[in-house]
């Protein structure tokens, strides 16, 4: 089914592939579940189901006008898998996807997930606060959503440069705009003030399923310091692995190594 239906009639994308132990796959911003392409490669040819949701506002789904909160995405995604009925999940969040990913564990009980994986996650806190002043200050985070504002597709090509350290092809640099230019720029605007100003710090206390953090040294757009270190000190049965040669986008910077870690935690 590429369709789940939810909560206010929203249809949530749903790209389904492959029939062993599940993988479900939460992207980040402003991207869609396409962004896991060379993730689901290995993964089905190792046997594993792999699940990606394009989370309402972003690639095939609706992008109605008004809520996204982390609340909404997190009830989305309990939605999708009551739908498909999957146990055992491995949930697997990139960036606002694992702000996702940590609220959804908190809100949902962990339901139907054994395992998560935080990748370069946008999460627990992102910007300052007052008790958290290592943040980022919202003046780096700003021009973000003021550049979806009024021209997204030049900050979606600015926000592309932040996220390898890397080489990556000109082609590769073209797919990943392209994947944010299929947002809407409403949804893209007000999820990012989503994971701009979100404080999960109290979600952690409430998962206790087996966790790596996944993070890349190089990150410059959740700096490790802030994100995977305090996500590996905060959840207790967190593991933090780190991507020396990694920026932001693990998820091409050392694909094959990421893919083996994947393999590795969800068999």
């Amino acid at each position: 089914m590429p369709h789940v239906t939810v909560e206010d009639d929203t249809e949530v994308f749903v790209r389904d592939l492959g029939t062993g132990d599940p993988i479900v796959f939460l992207h980040g911003w402003p991207l869609n579940h396409r962004m896991f392409e060379y993730q689901y490669h290995r993964l089905l040819d190792e046997g594993f189901r792999c699940v990606g949701i394009d989370l309402r506002g972003y690639g095939k789904s609706d992008k109605p006008y008004g809520n996204y909160s982390y609340d909404r995405f997190a009830d989305d995604v309990r939605a999708v898998l009551d739908e498909l009925d999957l146990e055992g999940v491995t949930l697997a969040g990139f960036s606002m996807g694992g702000g996702v990913a940590t609220r959804y564990m908190s809100r949902h009980d962990e339901a139907r997930v054994d395992e998560l994986a935080l990748l370069a996650a946008a999460s627990p806190v992102i910007t300052e606060k007052p008790d958290f002043p290592e943040g980022l200050d919202e003046a780096v985070v700003n021009p973000l959503i003021e550049g979806a504002r009024t021209d997204r597709a030049k900050m979606n090509a600015d926000f592309g440069e932040m996220l390898f350290h890397t080489d990556q092809s000109d082609e590769m640099m073209d797919w990943i705009w392209s994947l944010g230019m299929e947002a809407s720029g409403q949804a893209t605007v007000a999820s990012a003030r989503t994971w701009r100003d979100a404080d999960l710090r109290s979600d952690m206390d409430d998962i206790t399923v087996p966790t790596k953090v996944y993070h890349g040294s190089h990150d410059e757009v959740t700096p490790i310091e802030i994100t995977g270190e305090v996500l590996a000190d905060g959840i207790e049965t967190a593991e933090l692995i780190r991507f020396e040669n990694s920026g932001h986008g693990l998820v091409a910077d050392e694909t094959e190594r990421l893919n083996e870690e994947l393999v590795s935690f969800a068999g």
